[in-house]
């Protein structure tokens, strides 16, 4: 409970007591080396579950209003959960009209006609719960699965017109683990707020009032007539009116990448409708990107609209630009439903970044209708976008932010601009990094052979040669862009001229990882011919993996598994480049194609295998960062 009652004062202190500042918190908090606490309690202020306003008075008069407001949400619950789920075993045992009560009536006023219809609604509803976050333990517990899918019935129950729908379960995930998190045993104000007993009730709570701003999202056109259906349109559709004005926003700001798209025949519902439904759920492979997205996303809620999520998406799209530019259909629908993970620029690399202007916007300058924003609204400080510890995440909202207000091509392109920095950002190329590379690969594989030996491994990496300054983070140089562009480079680094082909592909120096032991795993050859040629997604790769292979050497015992997991990354890369080498060596030579993996599917390969290396550095990093403590 002492732990609880800091984590209050502490929300209370760096918050400065103020509604507004503490929405603008959540953009920039890390970027201070600020963590915001009770996650779940804040969500429940941004929703106007409990009534926002009363934040940062007196303790008395918040645990007042708020434990009136809880216990209101929850005993509507509670109602509507025994309105809806009904036992009918203990019914049979008072009822004295036994046709009635009879399970194979099929008269509709029976209360098993019924009963055989909710089953099915729940069957469906259950499918999809134990799909939910198939890599997230959490999700596995039959007591989750078993909240998630009493919530959403009740759900599907009070909306008849809607009922249930997929999409709704990834919805409601996130919302009851934050709840479920924070939940503590009862007692005193703050307490109260989050007994565990209660846990579903303020999850469904979160989950009604989020849903009452993604409800349209949800709702299915009217099922016509044959006859009928040439006279009626698409664009009726809520979710596809949508995804019309997220085309039409990035018209405003990009007209050059939003005519491209039109030309391509890509139409915005093919990737806006998971977008909007799930709340961008699917594009991060991390629940706690999920979370930090959401929390920016509901802080700037305001008057039953989620006023960020337009942006998000023409961030998304801008963040791509390149990449779109240069695809073809197939490719470019790979990249819009598979998202290359958000570049992480380097500290060196965000002092050259062009920042965020926050002067005035002219009224002629738009392009496009600038937001009303409130007065109340949080006044988001732009210049957090550059601080090294803010996360991904918070720039791409931030920028959504900025673009909101803001919606101008010259705008747009200072974010293109930025994440075209970013992109390109590579390692500083120099002559030992193939040497450090194989260097930490040798300490690791001394550890883990004194390590099964029973003897202890080295405490410390200090004589590991480091791959980069920075230990391993990567370097942006602008010789190194300028030789990029000069050499035609697109997105991925895959030239269409002669001269920028490499005399010979990159060779590995071992094979992939076995079971039985660490190998002395492959480094690619010719660091700087390699990273040049292949551009900044291979770039990322290698650059992740030596950052991962440092930070392991460094630690007292290092991790034999995800060592071999980086080596089998390292040389799937070698695999797929050496595929392209001769590829496109075909394709200018004019002979007959090798039988080899098309581009796209290249492509979607080497997107896995950054998000797998994005996962493992994340891992690596948290344990070292425990380790230093």
């Amino acid at each position: 409970m002492a732990e609880l009652r800091k984590k209050w004062e502490d929300l209370k202190r760096v918050s400065l007591l103020s509604a507004a500042h503490l929405r603008a918190l959540t953009f920039t908090a890390s970027s201070r080396g600020t963590k915001l606490p009770l996650l779940s309690l804040r969500w429940r202020l941004f929703l106007d579950v409990l009534p926002i306003e009363h934040f940062g008075q007196d303790d008395a008069e918040c645990q007042q209003v708020w434990t009136l407001a809880a216990d209101r949400e929850r005993q509507n619950y509670a109602a509507l959960k025994a309105q809806y789920i009904v036992d009918l075993s203990a019914q049979a045992r008072n009822e004295t009209d036994w046709k009635r009560m009879n399970p194979l009536s099929l008269d509709e006023d029976s209360p098993w006609h019924q009963y055989h219809k909710d089953q099915e609604l729940r069957t469906t509803i259950l499918q999809d719960v134990t799909r939910t976050f198939p890599d997230e333990p959490y999700f596995r517990q039959p007591r989750v699965q078993r909240l998630m899918a009493d919530m959403l019935f009740v759900y599907a129950k009070m909306h008849s017109n809607l009922q249930y729908r997929q999409g709704m379960h990834e919805l409601l995930a996130p919302l009851l683990m934050a709840v479920d998190r924070d939940a503590v045993e009862t007692g005193e104000f703050p307490a109260v707020l989050l007994d565990r007993k209660f846990v579903e009730h303020d999850a469904f709570a979160l989950f009604e009032r989020l849903m009452r701003m993604c409800m349209a999202w949800y709702q299915t056109p009217p099922i016509v007539s044959p006859s009928k259906a040439r006279h009626s349109s698409a664009a009726h559709t809520p979710i596809i009116a949508q995804c019309q004005m997220l085309l039409d926003k990035l018209m405003a700001v990009d007209p050059e990448l939003a005519t491209h798209l039109q030309e391509m025949d890509i139409e915005p519902q093919l990737f806006g409708i998971r977008w909007y439904r799930l709340l961008f759920s699917r594009e991060f492979t991390r629940l706690r990107d999920v979370f930090a997205l959401w929390d920016m996303v509901l802080a700037d809620s305001a008057a039953g609209t989620l006023r960020l999520v337009d942006w998000i998406g023409v961030v998304l799209l801008v963040a791509n630009r390149r990449l779109l530019l240069h695809g073809d259909y197939e490719d470019n629908l790979t990249t819009l439903l598979h998202l290359p993970p958000l570049p992480r620029p380097a500290a060196e690399t965000l002092e050259q970044t062009p920042a965020l202007p926050n002067t005035p916007l002219s009224p002629k300058s738009a392009t496009f209708p600038a937001l009303d924003i409130p007065v109340s609204a949080p006044k988001i400080p732009f210049a957090a976008l550059t601080q090294p510890g803010t996360l991904p995440i918070q720039r791409l909202a931030l920028q959504a932010a900025y673009l909101r207000g803001r919606p101008t091509k010259e705008a747009a392109l200072l974010v293109a601009r930025q994440y075209e920095m970013w992109e390109e950002e590579t390692w500083d190329v120099i002559d030992d990094v193939d040497t450090s590379m194989h260097a930490i690969y040798d300490e690791l594989s001394e550890s883990a052979a004194s390590n099964d030996s029973g003897v202890p491994g080295p405490t410390s990496a200090a004589s590991v040669p480091i791959s980069a300054p920075v230990h391993g983070r990567k370097m942006y140089t602008s010789s190194t862009l300028q030789q990029r562009r000069a050499n035609g480079s697109t997105m991925y680094g895959m030239s269409t001229s002669p001269q920028s082909l490499p005399s010979s592909p990159p060779r590995m120096t071992g094979a992939p990882p076995s079971s039985g032991h660490l190998v002395r795993v492959a480094s690619v050859l010719s660091p700087g011919e390699t990273l040049l040629s292949l551009g900044s997604a291979t770039a990322q790769a290698t650059g992740i993996a030596a950052q991962c292979l440092d930070m392991l050497a460094a630690q007292p015992h290092g991790d034999k598994q995800k060592a071999e997991t980086i080596a089998s990354c390292l040389h799937a890369v070698s695999r797929i480049w050496q595929d392209e080498v001769v590829r496109l060596s075909d394709q200018q030579s004019g002979a007959v194609a090798s039988k080899r993996r098309p581009q796209g599917m290249a492509e979607s390969e080497l997107r896995r295998i950054l998000r797998q290396l994005d996962s493992i550095y994340v891992d690596v990093s948290n344990n070292a960062a425990l380790n230093a403590l």
